[in-house]
């Protein structure tokens, strides 16, 4: 039988798919965590990972929860409410219902974390092939291997194969007091992200899928005995990470956004950016995201810096100098901020992309202006106009080059589209802030007009010819 990745998701607000005696209950779905609530992260990352449809089972805060959503254009998937009054996760008769009511198989995730939409992508796919799956730490997991493979050694005597965690319901030692990964999975199931196919707890069934005794959470219950009879397939965090804010301290707060942070990965960088600027411009982000600024809002301040620092250039003098190579400096930082903003505040665009580009090519059109105009005053003359000129024409010849070059860069061989690659990452990379800062400080910032003048028109001509009709590529 065919299966198709899962498109439905049941989101709950005040309980969590797997409990244990002694915990406190979930935090509020308001609680902001980098610039949303856990409500609308938790939403904005399945609706990426590709589901269209849910059903919030909300309680007291539903009434807020929405009017949180009601404005929110990210939100594009259909959202449904129900009161958790009369649906209760701790009655089975609500799974049975609600198995009913989504009609297929679907995901089941709590409020209480922050994860990535990868993650919610593997779920989907695997539960899509029919059978229940759970996520389960990796770490947990190789512990429990390991201490339970120790434990069979000493019984038997020799070696047990290990199996990887995610093939889920293999079994370790032979007959006689088996010991299987599903009981060590069992007792580390705290990630509530699960998936639920058709007809697991539907009234339905061949054979009952809770009992009288599965109280208070007849869903852990079903799913920690299901891995016990190995029904149900296990799914390892690997590269995918998943963060827990269960008591909403600051502190606790504030390392979920650390988490958010670091899971950032950035695009055409050089080792400026990656080693420095990057570093930098967390910290801001971390103090933009609690401000209602947009991405936009982000770039144009950072356009606003560098055009400080042009008119620094401009001045002349070495204070100046210093002065402009610090703030183009901190309009780089910036200029890494505004990405960061826009994809933990789910606020990515064509329109802030293209804006971003555009105002970054002015800012180094108004840097090679400044520039010229303070050389031209220190008495290089027409030689300051010119270089000034090439360094203006190379930049907006790169900038036209740049975008066609990234239009047709998947239809290029394989060879090729390496070289253009490389190109891309020396021409949009923004490690020439540290070149100028160098000049600044050694009084000879001007000099970085003749390398903007020669490299911008050595490179853009480079990365055209890589672009041209690819003829040998066709034989």
């Amino acid at each position: 039988m065919e299966h198709s990745p899962i498109d439905s998701a049941l989101i709950l607000t005040t309980a969590r798919v797997f409990d244990r005696p002694g915990e406190r209950p979930p935090v509020s779905p308001l609680m902001v965590v980098g610039g949303l609530s856990l409500l609308q992260r938790t939403i904005l990352t399945l609706q990426r990972g590709g589901i269209t449809r849910c059903v919030v089972l909300g309680g007291a805060e539903t009434e807020a929860m929405r009017r949180q959503l009601q404005d929110d254009q990210r939100v594009r998937m259909d959202v449904r409410w129900l009161p958790v009054r009369e649906f209760p996760p701790q009655d089975p008769r609500t799974w049975e219902v609600l198995s009913g009511m989504l009609g297929a198989a679907y995901l089941v995730a709590g409020t209480n974390a922050v994860f990535p939409a990868s993650l919610v992508t593997r779920v989907r796919e695997a539960g899509g092939k029919g059978e229940p799956v759970v996520v389960v730490r990796d770490s947990v997991v190789d512990e429990r291997h390991s201490s339970l493979s120790e434990q069979v050694l000493a019984v038997e005597g020799s070696p047990p194969p290990i199996p990887p965690p995610s093939r889920g319901r293999v079994r370790e030692g032979g007959e006689g007091g088996v010991v299987t990964v599903e009981e060590t999975a069992a007792l580390a199931l705290d990630v509530d992200l699960v998936a639920i196919p058709e007809g697991f707890t539907s009234q339905g069934a061949s054979s009952s899928w809770t009992h009288p005794q599965d109280g208070p959470n007849p869903l852990q219950t079903a799913l920690e005995r299901g891995l016990r009879q190995g029904q149900v397939k296990i799914l390892p965090l690997e590269a995918d990470w998943y963060h827990e804010v269960r008591s909403g301290t600051d502190d606790e707060v504030a390392a979920a956004e650390w988490t958010l942070l670091r899971s950032l990965k950035g695009g055409l960088e050089g080792f400026v950016d990656r080693h420095f600027n990057r570093a930098c411009s967390k910290w801001i982000t971390l103090g933009l995201l609690r401000t209602p600024i947009t991405p936009n809002g982000v770039t144009i301040l950072a356009t606003a810096v560098g055009l400080l620092a042009a008119t620094a250039f401009a001045v002349g003098g070495y204070a100046a100098g210093l002065a402009g190579a610090l703030l183009f400096q901190l309009s780089a930082v910036l200029d890494c901020c505004d990405g960061e903003v826009a994809r933990l505040k789910f606020m990515e665009s064509p329109l802030g992309e293209r804006l971003d580009v555009l105002l970054d090519n002015v800012v180094h059109v108004a840097l090679y202006a400044g520039m010229a105009w303070a050389a031209y005053h220190a008495g290089w003359g027409a030689l300051a106009v010119l270089l000034g000129g090439l360094a203006t024409v190379g930049n907006v010849a790169a900038f036209v080059v740049v975008q066609q070059a990234i239009r047709m860069k998947a239809d290029l061989a394989p060879t090729r589209r390496r070289r253009v690659e490389a190109i891309l990452h020396r021409l949009a990379s923004r490690d020439f802030s540290v070149l100028i800062l160098a000049l600044a400080l050694i009084g000879h910032v001007e000099w970085f007009l003749l390398l903007a003048a020669v490299g911008s028109n050595v490179f853009w001509p480079a990365l055209a010819w890589q672009l041209r009709a690819p003829i040998a590529d066709r034989k």
